[in-house]
């Protein structure tokens, strides 16, 4: 799948702000500003509308875009898969898992197959353990560090939380 495709996949073809459908009404954004910036986790489908709004300071902010965009690589690339990587991101090693929760990982170049675990029957690989690249650890760091203040020095510290546990409780 190109990068055009997994962008287009991920909204659906659609304005990932408005929602509006079509192909030939919709560009990608570069979030970041940098036309020569084409990275997955730097564009952004938009509508013309949207795009425009966005850089004649018409009401969309920057801050909505980059939420947004935050939303869609969750969904693209799952919780599972996310906290695959935090976990792997942590401890150095990596995480054991059945490949098919995670090869979309491997296909965008966040993690790599390291090794087969363990099989069933004619399945040679019902588990394998995966390992986050560097492209993968750029992408957390950039998109899903959280800020904490660290209760001795007052210092702020980033630390990459698995997604849902930071979540507020509700109450019933």
């Amino acid at each position: 799948m190109t990068l055009h495709d997994l962008l287009f996949v991920e909204t659906d073809d659609s304005c990932a702000i408005c929602g509006i459908r079509g192909v030939g009404v919709l560009t990608e954004h570069h979030i970041d500003g940098n036309p020569s910036n084409s990275t997955y986790d730097n564009l952004i489908v938009l509508c013309h509308n949207c795009h425009h709004a966005h850089h004649k300071a018409k009401g969309l902010t920057e801050q909505r875009i980059v939420d947004r965009k935050r939303h869609l690589i969750q969904k693209t690339l799952t919780t599972y898969g996310l906290n695959a990587m935090k976990i792997a991101s942590r401890n150095g090693f990596g995480v054991v898992a059945m490949p098919f929760l995670l090869y979309h990982l491997v296909d965008t170049g966040y993690m790599t197959k390291e090794e087969e675990q363990m099989g069933y029957g004619d399945q040679e690989d019902a588990t394998a353990r995966f390992a986050i690249t560097e492209r993968g650890k750029s992408l957390l760091s950039k998109w899903f560090a959280q800020r904490k203040e660290c209760p001795r020095s007052g210092a702020a510290a980033r630390e990459a939380e698995p997604l849902g546990r930071s979540l507020p409780s509700q109450s019933r």
